[in-house]
């Protein structure tokens, strides 16, 4: 069949029109396929006891998608109580790690001969440098324990450093999905979006990009002076004042900059800003008198201006670099600073 509906005919629904019409509205993966995950809160594992076998899952609520076709579909499975776990003995002089999955068994696809979802512990194989098992097909990982050599109920487990949180995910069609696990990571197409520890995040196509990257300040405590009647981002007694910032995917970015100046004979003191792709090529930003902060009186003043730049390629690295000159015979600089913010 190549167009499927549900609840919709009189008779003949599938299983698989059902599952696949319960996806609709949940997080993509593919054309026909849902992200796999949990819903947040639930699915919690704590052991029993600081040195034992056996540990504890709260309930919870999660998504398995079917792994053998497209068109199988997902199955949406619910752990409705307090599940005591038993982990088996570990090896006599080897450690390992095991998997905690919830499986999903389906004789239509697997010809297992089972149609249900169960809790289920993948043994690893014990090793001088263990790695996590191999995980079954149509099975969500949601935690990998670490089983020490020689490890039983006298002398077992011990919780708080042997667990690695492989929960993953899902929301709503649309929604933005909490990143967790480490696994599974990344995006279904260009455009979806993550909270990435309180960080909005959009996928690209390649990879995370955060939404509106980290806003950047660069300050110098420095006292420096330059003769030069040009731009320049030398300073005598003072290095050079950088930094540099990613293109978030507005395009847009505003940079702002300023420091306590003086200028002999009161002459001037002129600051701007260079802004140049970090990997090299063509300055995109030049220093000039119209992007200047400027002072011209007498004595020292704090001075200070910004500038929005626009027009740059999302994901790319620029550097920004405060650029000096005099109107007169010797210009000071202190106290310079450079922020950029990310427009959104």
């Amino acid at each position: 069949m190549t167009t499927r509906s549900a609840w919709h005919l009189p008779t003949g629904q599938t299983r698989e029109d059902t599952r696949l019409a319960v996806s609709l509205g949940m997080a993509a993966s593919g054309p026909l396929t849902a992200r796999g995950g949990c819903v947040v809160g639930g699915l919690q594992l704590t052991g029993t006891a600081a040195t034992s076998m056996q540990a504890r899952l709260s309930p919870g609520r999660l998504w398995v998608p079917g792994g053998s076709a497209a068109a199988q579909g997902g199955y949406p499975v619910t752990v409705d109580a307090d599940t005591q776990l038993t982990f088996a003995d570990g090896h006599a002089t080897l450690p390992r790690v095991d998997a905690l999955v919830v499986r999903v068994y389906d004789a239509d696809y697997d010809a297992s001969g089972r149609y249900e979802a169960v809790l289920e512990i993948v043994q690893g194989t014990p090793a001088s440098a263990p790695v996590p098992p191999a995980l079954p097909r149509t099975a969500e990982l949601l935690y990998e324990v670490s089983v020490p050599a020689g490890a039983s109920a006298a002398r077992g487990i011990t919780w708080a450093t042997s667990v690695a949180d492989r929960r993953r995910y899902t929301a709503a069609l649309g929604g933005i999905l909490p990143a967790g696990g480490g696994h599974g990571t990344q995006g279904a197409y260009p455009g979806q979006y993550r909270d990435a520890g309180g960080r909005l995040e959009r996928w690209d196509g390649g990879q995370w990009q955060k939404y509106i990257p980290d806003a950047v300040l660069r300050h110098s405590i420095d006292l420096g002076w330059t003769t030069s009647k040009t731009f320049t981002e030398a300073l005598n007694e003072a290095v050079p004042l950088t930094t540099s910032f990613v293109a978030p995917a507005s395009t847009w970015v505003h940079i702002a900059f300023g420091a306590r100046v003086a200028g002999d004979d009161g002459g001037g003191a002129y600051l701007s800003v260079n802004v140049r792709p970090k990997a090299g090529g063509a300055l995109l930003l030049t220093a000039s008198d119209d992007l200047a902060a400027i002072y011209t009186g007498a004595g020292s003043a704090s001075v200070y201006t910004n500038v929005p730049l626009g027009r740059l390629t999302p994901g790319t690295e620029y550097s920004v670099t405060a650029a000096h000159r005099t109107g007169t015979t010797k210009a000071w600089f202190d106290n310079r600073f450079l922020r950029v913010d990310p427009v959104a």
